[in-house]
């Protein structure tokens, strides 16, 4: 049996609640160094940060976030997500793995 998903537009909500899921509640360390190492993440939660900082750290940064941000990060998740554990190892594991 094949689950399809339905092709209708996420809602930034949504997609926050995606990257949430697929990246930090995934047991899986391997997806959450490769998620937080891409340069456009960096990037958007530096500022995305200090905005949550600024209002006294109500909410989650996600909310700081705007659309535009928040469709660059669910892109970079569901990408980062499509891989296989072995195959982020192989790419960002290289400083976490002991010698």
């Amino acid at each position: 049996m094949h689950l399809f998903r339905s092709k209708r537009k996420l809602t930034p909500g949504e997609m926050k609640e995606e990257i949430i899921r697929l990246i930090d509640e995934n047991n899986e360390v391997v997806y959450k160094i490769a998620f937080y190492s891409q340069p456009e993440v960096q990037s958007i939660l530096e500022r995305v940060n200090k905005k949550w900082e600024e209002n006294n750290y109500q909410g989650k940064p996600l909310d700081y976030a705007t659309d535009e941000e928040v469709v660059v990060l669910y892109n970079i998740a569901v990408r980062i997500s499509s891989k296989r554990p072995g195959e982020l190892w192989a790419i960002y594991g290289r400083d976490y793995i002991p010698s």
